[in-house]
């Protein structure tokens, strides 16, 4: 009976020893896991504090977006050149002060300056594609237009500046050689073109002003293109991992 006895007792020990293994084993397993987890939510906030290419190209569009229309309404409003630069000034602050407290809240910094000295010395853009003297000299302003109006005001030409108003068949081109203000009606376009136009900007390089074209497209869609100054916009961003300047050339109004 005592040896029956002291089997049940050593096959108990050994069933409490596999246990206390299984028990050790199992810890060890979920302090691996556990600390993996940790690491991965680590890497995760890490990589959420750093500036994708996505990110910066969509803050970049914000911020074009931003100035031109902060520039639209200060000179809708009205008054002298200081106080619409005034008013323009008390936006786009206001918007970048707004963008730093949003970037805060993820623990990276955002700061928007702009550099108005285009505007307040009256230096117009040049009449290629992004305003700029080195831009694009021949491009597509508009395309599929049934009616529209361009204003011109050259204040700068050194070479001729063409505008051309082309459909499937026809080309009409209407040439600029010295300063002054133009305008081409639409009765003037419906003369030679008779069917949706594209307007193109030719040798816009040797020109600077400022212009407007209103009207309407094909698909009964009013549209404003319009140009005067360059403003240039610098993005400051900052995180654990970055610390870098970007300025962006902004024309406006658009």
């Amino acid at each position: 009976m005592e040896d029956v006895m002291g089997i049940f007792e050593n096959r108990d020990a050994q069933f409490m020893l596999l246990a206390g293994f299984i028990i050790a084993i199992g810890l060890v397993i979920t302090t691996v896991m556990l600390n993996s987890v940790i690491f991965e939510i680590n890497m995760a906030t890490e990589a959420s504090n750093e500036f994708s290419k996505s990110e910066i190209t969509n803050l970049i569009f914000v911020v074009k977006d931003e100035t031109r229309s902060a520039y639209s309404i200060a000179n809708a409003s009205g008054g002298s050149k200081t106080q619409k630069m005034s008013n323009f000034s008390d936006q786009t602050q206001n918007f970048s002060a707004n963008m730093q407290k949003i970037y805060a809240l993820h623990g990276v910094g955002v700061n928007i300056s702009l550099d108005l000295s285009n505007w307040n010395a009256e230096r117009y853009a040049s009449f290629t594609e992004n305003g700029s003297a080195n831009g694009v000299s021949n491009w597509i302003v508009m395309e599929g237009v049934k009616n529209s109006t361009i204003k011109l005001n050259i204040i700068e030409i050194t070479s001729p500046f063409n505008i051309n108003i082309t459909n499937a068949t026809k080309t009409w081109q209407i040439n600029f050689t010295s300063q002054g203000n133009y305008t081409i009606n639409n009765t003037q376009i419906k003369q030679n073109i008779t069917s949706a136009y594209a307007i193109s900007f030719m040798n816009g390089s040797g020109t600077a002003g400022n212009y407007s074209i209103i009207g309407n497209t094909t698909y009964d869609r009013d549209f404003i293109r319009a140009r005067e100054y360059i403003l240039n916009a610098t993005i400051t961003l900052s995180s654990t991992g970055m610390n870098t300047d970007i300025t962006v050339p902004i024309p406006v109004p658009w």
